[in-house]
């Protein structure tokens, strides 16, 4: 596998290895690539960039209004190669899949390992940031295939307030904290450096799946009746317990508190490997329980117990069966 740019050299660089197109919004939690619609654009990105490239968001389409025509997000791509659908999220594809406007579009993914979204309240027209790159004749082709950006323009990505969060398919990112790029990426007059103080990530290493269940009046909580459904977050970690913790200190006291339903070892089985196995046990539950429930953003689901059983015992197969796959 080809070595990942750092961001700071993928900016720093010359020409810098920072690329421009837009989005429908800004999603990598779900959508967790750079999209193409032909084989040749995607092989053109591959061919002039390299693995770690940044690319620049901006919002068009149908995205929210407070985002049209602004620099909303910067993914970091490899260059693993698939079909959309196996970098994105069930529910985004079922959602790409039913929607007209979508659904024969941007089939062909790039993986992209890191995202950062910029502050709310600080996302910069693209007409100012990409001054040179940006054009209303160049849109279409910006939207479809990328734009480089200039050495002056890349290095507005230093001045942007951003957050890290996570993307589809990789290793979660929580409890991170908004900070300029210069910050984030490790720009200072003494050069770069490679520890980074804004964001917590958890190390590679054995993971086991878990199903949180939000405890309290589901009616009250959704706003509807919720019958005996269930509200449940799907994850996986090195400590479920501790992404428990972390949930509940998030939450103001109350009559809501998440508790631990489900993992590896309430189940009395080992962590799995690498988070790679995990996500596929993951991906599972998520499926499931998107397709027979009701998603209620990220990795929430609002389900009856039996299904959220249900999607547990998927979910522990597809991690096992890619477990034996790859020994």
């Amino acid at each position: 596998m080809s070595q990942i740019m750092a961001p700071i050299d993928a900016i720093m660089r010359e020409p810098p290895n920072v690329w421009l197109t837009s989005f429908y919004g800004f999603d990598p939690g779900n959508w967790g690539f750079l999209g193409f619609s032909t084989d040749s654009q995607r092989r053109s990105f591959i061919r002039r960039s390299e693995p770690g490239a940044l690319v620049v968001i901006y919002a068009v389409g149908n995205a929210p209004s407070d985002m049209l025509g602004r620099v909303v997000g910067v993914l970091q791509c490899s260059h693993r190669v698939n079909h959309a659908q196996a970098f994105m999220s069930p529910m985004a594809w079922e959602a790409k899949k039913n929607d007209p406007d979508r659904e024969d579009r941007w089939d062909l993914g790039v993986k992209a390992i890191r995202a950062w979204r910029v502050a709310a309240d600080a996302r910069p027209l693209i007409t100012d940031f990409a001054n040179e790159a940006y054009s209303t004749g160049w849109a279409q082709t910006i939207g479809s295939q990328g734009m480089p950006l200039s050495a002056g323009e890349a290095r507005k990505l230093l001045d942007l307030h951003l957050q890290e969060v996570s993307v589809f398919g990789e290793i979660p990112v929580g409890d991170a904290r908004l900070a300029k790029g210069s910050d984030l990426f490790g720009f200072n007059k003494a050069g770069p450096v490679s520890q980074n103080p804004h964001m917590v990530r958890e190390s590679e290493g054995p993971k086991s799946l878990y199903l949180l269940k939000l405890d309290g009046d589901m009616s009250a909580f959704l706003g509807e009746d919720a019958g005996d459904d269930i509200v449940v977050k799907v994850g996986m970690s090195c400590s479920p317990p501790t992404r428990c913790e972390d949930h509940n200190r998030a939450l103001p006291n109350g009559a809501f508190r998440w508790r631990l339903l489900r993992s590896n070892e309430t189940a009395g089985e080992p962590h799995f490997p690498n988070s790679r196995i995990a996500i596929e046990g993951e991906n599972g539950m998520k499926k499931l329980l998107a397709r027979n429930g009701k998603w209620l953003g990220g990795e929430f689901f609002r389900a009856s117990s039996d299904l959220v059983d249900e999607a547990w015992e998927v979910g522990m197969r597809d991690a096992k069966r890619w477990a034996d796959l790859s020994s």
